[in-house]
């Protein structure tokens, strides 16, 4: 029988490894599986783009904010099929085909709770349906 040694220096190996270890483990999420996203609020500009609809594709909008379509020469309608984003009765968005550099406003982004909510809306650009671009609103302080 042998008895049990001390040995400083698998002591000394763990503690050198440990820091790494847990940098290793910070981006997992935390207990209970929740987490907390984040994202900038403010009044956001998308451009009108052919084929693609917009750029950027995502919007994040929080209450009070407004959108606004920058047409590049384009013609565009877009229209929130499902839930609607802005404060008001829901309303087609399109640009004078007469103006097509001036820039359509949304009214202000509603409050959509503490939680994220996802809007999709359909668009054509110079009347071509273009790929399901999303206004992301919800998140931030009660109103």
């Amino acid at each position: 029988m042998h008895p049990s040694r001390f040995r400083p220096c698998t002591i000394i190996a763990f503690a050198l490894a440990l820091p790494f270890f847990l940098a290793a483990c910070g981006g997992q999420k935390p207990l209970g599986g929740q987490r907390k996203t984040s994202f900038v609020c403010g009044d956001q500009t998308v451009g009108v783009v052919p084929g693609d609809g917009t750029s950027p594709k995502d919007v994040y909008l929080c209450k009070g904010d407004s959108l606004t379509w920058s047409p590049n020469g384009h013609t565009f309608t877009v229209t929130f099929p499902k839930k609607y984003p802005f404060e008001g009765p829901a309303q087609t968005f399109t640009n004078n085909p007469q103006k097509p550099n001036d820039p359509v406003k949304s009214p202000p982004a509603i409050y959509a709770g503490n939680r994220v909510v996802v809007y999709h809306y359909e668009m054509t650009v110079d009347n071509v349906p273009v790929p399901d671009p999303q206004v992301v609103g919800g998140g931030g302080d009660a109103p």
